[in-house]
């Protein structure tokens, strides 16, 4: 998927997210809608950060046709936890600056998002991520980062709020 070139744009969009984008979420989902099909990576009676992430990552990973947007207080707990999925390239962005930068240097394909940036601000991001086209750029570097990537030991799952249970899949 490193290798995919283009913009997020028509896309289906994995949105996850935490209680703190609750003011805000229909405006969130309208700018996502812009872009392309926005669905859920949450379940709603459990909106905690690193389950979002979790769902959302998995919901993207080895599908070049989605791309996620992780939204939290933040930013941070997400853009660690969805960096733990291979085939996640997850970018916490506070500027423009820095979700164009994400797409035409490192090919992200999921945008981490801090709602104390504000909404407005927010909505500007989003539309520079989906629309600023990854053109094959330092592809070289972004394939030796790939090879860093392992899956030999799953991470645990995290089906309830602060409860760690050990993760069903086992590595091979």
């Amino acid at each position: 998927m490193i290798r995919q070139l283009g913009t997020h744009r028509g896309k289906q969009i994995i949105f996850g997210f935490d209680r703190h984008v609750l003011p805000d979420l229909d405006g969130y989902k309208d700018t996502l809608s812009r872009y392309g099909a926005p669905a859920p990576g949450v379940v709603f009676d459990e909106l905690y950060y690193l389950t979002s992430a979790e769902r959302t990552c998995r919901r993207v990973q080895h599908r070049p046709d989605r791309v996620g947007v992780l939204i939290c207080s933040t930013g941070m707990g997400m853009s660690i936890a969805a960096n733990k999925f291979r085939g996640i390239y997850a970018v916490r962005c506070l500027t423009v600056e820095d979700a164009q930068l994400a797409r035409t240097i490192n090919n992200a394909n999921v945008l981490c998002l801090a709602t104390r940036a504000g909404f407005e601000l927010n909505q500007d991001i989003v539309a520079a991520f989906m629309t600023t086209p990854y053109e094959g750029r330092k592809l070289d570097k972004l394939e030796y980062i790939a090879t860093m990537e392992l899956e030999a030991d799953p991470a645990p799952s995290l089906p309830r709020r602060g409860k760690i249970v050990s993760s069903p899949v086992k590595a091979a």
